[in-house]
Formats: C-alpha cells, structure tokens, sequence
C-alpha cells in the first residue's frame, strides 16, 4: 500500500535492462516478457532488452541469471519449469531458492490438452482408448523435458499404462509446428499460446490441466473428470526472478511498477480472455509459492517414476 516514489533507488534503473527469457519467441514467458518490458521502458525511460536464451527446456537462461551480477540488469523471465520442477529431474547448475530473489509470480494458467485434428478422438478417455489400441503408435510433444506439459503427458501414460512416445522441442512455437504437421499427435500447450490454433480450428483442444475446467471454455472438461485419472493436475506460471542478493529496494521498485501493469485493465482485458490469470504476488508471496511448488513437483515425479531420457 501507501508507499511513495521516494523509497525507489534514486539511481535506479541508469543503464539499460536486460530480461532474460527462457523459451523461444513466440511462447508465452516472451509475450509476458515482451508485455511488462515495453511498460517498464515508457515508465523509466530506460530501454529493456528482451533476450531469449532458449534450450535445456530453459535452464541455460535460468542458469545464465543465477550467475550474473545482483545488481538489478539482469532479470529472469521463465516458467514453474525451471524453478521448481527442473531441479527435480535435471543436474542444473543453479539452486532454485538459494541462487534467486523472487520478484513477482506474473500470472498461472492450465494448460490445454490439444489434438491433431485427423486424430479420432474426442475425449481423454478415447484418447486412452486409442493409445491402447495402438501401443507406441502415438507420439505427444512438449515445450522441452521436464516441463509441465512433458509431466502433463507422462501423467496418463502412468496412470492409464499406456505406451507411447515423448518428443521434445525447443519451445512451445516449435512444438505447436509439429503438432499441425502430424509429426506429434497431440500435446499439453499453454491455454495462452493455443488460443489462435483452438480458434481457427487448427487443433482440437480435448480438455484442460487444472483441477477444474476453465472460465474461457466452460464446455472442455478437465483431465481430472476422466475415470482413472481423478486429482490430475499440472498448470504453467510465469514469475521473474533476480539474482540472489540483489537490493531488496530494486527487487520491491521492479515488483511495484509490474504490479501495477497486471492489475491494469489493458493486461486484464488482453491475458485473461485466454483462460490465463494475472497474479502479481509480492517477492515474499512468490517465495513461499516456490517452496510449496517444489515440494509438489517432487512428489508427482516420484509417482510418475518421470525420467529425462
């Protein structure tokens, strides 16, 4: 609440800003990265760099940050992927807690469950169905292994017993070109980078990965309403992060100034239409989010028995 301007670092920011983004152009963590770096330039006057330092399912960028200077230059943009559910399952050269100072959790989502459209199936029950009928015949892909939408896809292949094949790639964009070429038959996307593809009826989107259905396709059940597959869940935040030890003042004048853009009616009015919501938690909010988030993801890995090939 009633803090005023005085309390931000006078000398802050003096010099352009670098935002490093995980994944690819085009997924979600640019567009939010692309969205929040254009209002922080017209609002400080000093230009931000979206940098994309896409690979390692994003723990190049992640890593990348980690060890950079905690002075405020240097910010990351990534996903849950790399904080809380890559060190689980990756030898990653940073520590999620101990190498970062949350800023802020931009925004969550689910993901949704899509299907080439020549796929004869309608449902996640029939898309079990098929995948039993046609052991290894189906492959899904992912914005990278480890990710939610990798784990997403691991879940009912664990829980059904089911055989089929993971393909990642570089990113959602890439991901999304060979599920339109049939070169994956169907794949968890954010609800966010989907959109288009549900819309132009590119895709078929057959449910969604939170625990309940989504306020922007009420008619698309979850995962979790399929028989056998109760309590699944796995969703996609957004967060940016600093580098460990950077001035609580920055982190605070970065986290207010973002704040204030996802609570505006034009992020409002452009991100939650797609099923996506703006959170904007505090750097202490996001902290303890982390925390629980590990803790989560340790567990559905160990269930899932999930391995990076």
């Amino acid at each position: 609440g009633g803090t005023c301007n005085a309390a931000d670092t006078p000398q802050y920011p003096n010099k352009p800003i670098r935002f490093i983004v995980t994944f690819a152009p085009g997924g979600g963590t640019d567009v939010f990265a692309r969205a929040i770096a254009q209002k922080l330039t017209e609002k400080w006057g000093q230009p931000i760099i979206v940098d994309n330092r896409a690979g390692g399912n994003g723990n190049i960028g992640t890593d990348t940050v980690a060890k950079s200077p905690a002075d405020g230059y240097t910010i990351l943009l990534t996903t849950n992927a790399t904080i809380v559910i890559n060190p689980h399952l990756y030898k990653v050269g940073y520590d999620p807690v101990r190498d970062f100072a949350p800023i802020s959790q931009v925004a969550t989502l689910p993901f949704a469950l899509l299907v080439h459209p020549t796929l004869p199936v309608k449902s996640v029950a029939e898309l079990i169905a098929y995948a039993k009928a046609k052991p290894g015949s189906l492959s899904f892909g992912s914005s990278g292994g480890g990710g939610g939408a990798h784990l997403g896809g691991e879940m009912p292949k664990t829980m059904a017993k089911i055989d089929m094949t993971h393909v990642p790639y570089k990113g959602a964009a890439p991901a999304l070109v060979a599920l339109l070429g049939n070169e994956v038959q169907f794949m968890f996307v954010s609800i966010l980078t989907a959109t288009p593809l549900i819309e132009s009826n590119r895709v078929r989107i057959i449910a969604v990965s939170g625990l309940k259905r989504s306020p922007s396709y009420p008619n698309v059940p979850a995962v979790a309403e399929t028989p056998g597959l109760a309590g699944f869940e796995t969703d996609l935040w957004y967060g940016m992060l600093a580098p460990a030890k950077t001035d609580p003042r920055i982190v605070d004048q970065i986290y207010r100034e973002t704040k204030r853009h996802l609570d505006s009616a034009e992020f409002k009015n452009r991100f939650e239409p797609t099923g996506t919501q703006m959170v904007g938690s505090s750097p202490a909010e996001f902290a303890q989010t982390i925390k629980k988030d590990l803790a989560k993801w340790a567990e559905v890995i160990r269930v899932s028995g999930a391995k990076i090939e």
